[in-house]
């Protein structure tokens, strides 16, 4: 009841389609299941699930993030991750925490009355009392897990095998904090192929250093990957592989490459040769340099193999 008509969602034989292309090319489909944000569409369809806050919801509506203080909501919530690893082949689950919006829950005059009598004081700690009853589901799969770095920088109380992956600013710092810390952690903030820019702004992807943070030789080895984020605001089935490609091969040029190796030129030249192999094989990949030039034009999505 979510979605924006009876065409856009996933059904189970759309997953995975997804999950048996993936694996076909060497890759691992890891889902995200973003909460207790980010669930607007979820109230669609699940009665007394979000914290109901006339006015101070998302998008100015009456309702925000999930609500904590109903037990039924956990109850849900094991019923649908069971049903994501039985899905999903990927050992680890992206569990969100981003974007938590707590003016939504102070306004609730019932979840206020609720917290005083568990003896929660802050939101800050009812977001962690939300996050530790997830874990414990999660733990109880046998699965790990990713989260956004608000857990970490909001301090919940998270546990060793958290990986905390990085999305905002200043996050050579944040970065250096997490490996401190002892977690590991991936990064995207660099990389979000959504702010596009004019030019070959590949190379300010390539450029990035994900190791370039105060820390320890034994810490930096925290840093396990990162990744090319797309964010959808902007972007459907008409533009997200255009803008996707090949600016995505940068980031993963620099994410697998030893991080002396800094080549440009090298770079520039291959990464050309790789779009018009793009362009080859239908997808409508950007040009990247100035009087760029494919012996294969792209000619349309029926000419797509891969």
């Amino acid at each position: 009841k979510g979605a924006y008509d009876p065409g856009h969602k996933y059904s189970q034989a759309d997953i995975q389609r997804v999950i048996s292309f993936a694996e076909e090319h060497g890759v691992v489909v890891m889902p995200e299941f973003d909460t207790p944000g980010h669930t607007l569409s979820w109230g669609k369809a699940l009665a007394n699930f979000l914290t109901f806050c006339p006015g101070k919801g998302t998008f100015g509506g009456d309702y925000g993030p999930i609500d904590p203080s109903k037990e039924h909501v956990y109850q849900l919530l094991q019923k649908l991750f069971s049903e994501i690893v039985r899905v999903f082949p990927s050992e680890m689950i992206h569990l969100g925490g981003d974007e938590v919006p707590f003016n939504c829950w102070k306004s609730n005059p019932d979840l206020v009355a609720w917290m005083k009598q568990k003896g929660i004081v802050g939101f800050d700690k009812l977001e962690n009392y939300y996050e530790n009853r997830l874990l414990d589901i999660i733990h109880g799969l046998n699965h790990s897990y990713v989260v956004w770095e608000e857990i970490f920088t909001n301090k919940l109380q998270i546990r060793p095998d958290t990986i905390v992956h990085v999305w905002k600013g200043n996050w050579e710092t944040t970065m250096a904090k997490v490996v401190k810390g002892g977690f590991r952690t991936i990064l995207s903030s660099p990389w979000y192929l959504n702010y596009i820019t004019f030019s070959r702004d590949w190379k300010k992807y390539y450029e990035v250093e994900p190791l370039n943070i105060t820390a320890t030789t034994e810490e930096k080895k925290l840093v396990i990957g990162g990744e090319a984020c797309m964010c959808g605001e902007f972007v459907d089935n008409s533009n997200v592989l255009s803008r996707t490609f090949p600016r995505a091969s940068a980031v993963a040029e620099r994410l697998w490459s030893h991080e002396k190796q800094r080549d440009e030129p090298d770079m520039e030249f291959r990464l050309d040769k790789h779009r018009c192999g793009m362009c080859a094989r239908g997808i409508p990949a950007e040009t990247v340099i100035l009087r760029s030039f494919c012996p294969y034009e792209f000619r349309g999505y029926d000419d797509l193999h891969i």
